[in-house]
């Protein structure tokens, strides 16, 4: 019966009956309106998705010069994708220019081999085996930081946290500083008990240290790999490790965070992934097969590449997302300088030739920006890049 009157009750609302109450008229007015809105969101989706695809497999056969600008520096000077910005350094010092070509600030060093990291709007740069890193954003120097021990290798976090690897005689310590050089926190290791470290991360959050620790014993080679949160979770954990993975008869020298929740570590046999807001655990693992030419990343996917041994073509180039699955695999003859992996494209270049390809495989562009290049860099327009080269700096855009 009670079924019989709620079909009563819906024929009347959407056949027209004059004889249905006020309420019954508000509740069809709003139930009309929640059926257009949904039909807009379906629409607006249905719409970005198109947009999405179209992009995704949009491909181009050349390009022209919107702006060219002085390229400076020395020859031997180094260039970096800052953040879009241009990131230029040498022995003597470090410099950052805008979009523009504008001159964002100059930062005098002297230093026999820098160390440079990149991290958001955060740059570091610290003399292997020295003791002075200096820590910049886009307004300038933030943080002097001298540690009075020897840098052996240092990670940067995207809020200009520093965790350094400092050789303090017979113990390795690990040592968070503040973007102004205040000591967090120090963590002492030794071969004995921890292993040494060879790689080092910091997430995005600052929460969470990841650290790959080379142990040897008994002629054998392991890889341990620990976590260690400085917020409330670790609090009351000893030395703030909050979870761990041994990878027996392995050396894994690639760990990183490649967002706030997910590390990614890569060894001789298997790529592992971890993930966890606040204690990372192993959430997926991919066996490799053949030695690892290279590793590139981004907040969403890795790509690894290969000497090809199935055609002509020198390379295969697998991505996989972070879930561990494989989103592509592709081969290329192009004897690469760089590869990026920006967005869901990859781009892959050296001195004469670009090769731009989508996260299915699908090849974009294939040619040349021109010739001598040093770097390109990704603009927030799809399609648009900052070339620096020999004596130029060019803006492009595909078509």
């Amino acid at each position: 019966m009670q079924m019989k009157k709620i079909l009563e009750f819906f024929q009347n609302l959407f056949s027209g009956n004059s004889e249905i109450t006020y309420k019954e008229k508000i509740l069809k007015h709003r139930l009309q309106m929640m059926y257009r809105s949904a039909l807009i969101i379906i629409l607006v989706i249905a719409i970005f998705a198109a947009v999405k695809i179209h992009l995704d497999s949009r491909t181009f056969s050349e390009y022209e010069v919107i702006s060219t600008s002085t390229r400076e520096g020395t020859e031997s000077s180094i260039y970096e994708n800052y953040c879009g910005n241009l990131l230029v350094y040498s022995r003597d010092g470090m410099t950052a220019f805008d979009k523009k070509g504008t001159k964002l600030w100059n930062q005098p060093y002297e230093m026999q081999n820098p160390i440079v990291r990149i991290s958001g709007e955060y740059v570091a740069v610290g003399d292997y085996r020295g003791s002075i890193i200096y820590i910049m954003n886009l307004n300038g120097l933030v943080g002097e930081v001298n540690t009075d021990m020897i840098i052996q290798d240092f990670a940067l976090s995207e809020k200009g946290v520093v965790t350094a690897i400092l050789d303090n005689n017979d113990t390795t310590l690990i040592r968070l500083l503040s973007a102004e050089g205040t000591t967090i926190a120090d963590l002492r290791t030794s071969m004995e008990d921890n292993g040494y470290p060879m790689a080092i991360s910091l997430s995005q959050d600052n929460l969470k240290l990841a650290v790959s620790y080379l142990r040897a014993k008994s002629a054998q080679v392991n890889t341990s790999i620990a976590f260690y949160n400085f917020g409330d979770v670790g609090q009351n954990e000893s030395e703030h490790l909050v979870s761990g993975y041994n990878v027996e008869e392995e050396i894994v020298p690639f760990l990183e965070f490649v967002n706030s929740t997910t590390a990614v570590a890569v060894g001789d046999e298997k790529l592992l992934i971890f993930k966890g807001k606040q204690i990372p655990e192993l959430s997926g693992e991919v066996p490799i097969e053949e030695e690892i030419q290279s590793i590139y990343y981004n907040e969403s996917y890795i790509a690894l590449t290969f000497h090809n041994t199935s055609s002509d073509e020198k390379y295969r180039i697998d991505v996989y997302n972070l879930n561990g699955k494989r989103e592509c695999s592709f081969i290329t003859d192009l004897e690469y300088k760089e590869i990026m992996v920006n967005n869901s494209d990859l781009i892959i270049y050296n001195e004469s030739a670009v090769e731009i390809y989508n996260i299915n495989g699908d090849l974009k562009y294939q040619g040349s920006f021109g010739e001598n290049i040093s770097v390109i860099i990704p603009t927030e327009s799809r399609g648009k890049f900052t070339v620096v080269k020999e004596d130029t700096i060019e803006h492009i855009r595909l078509r």
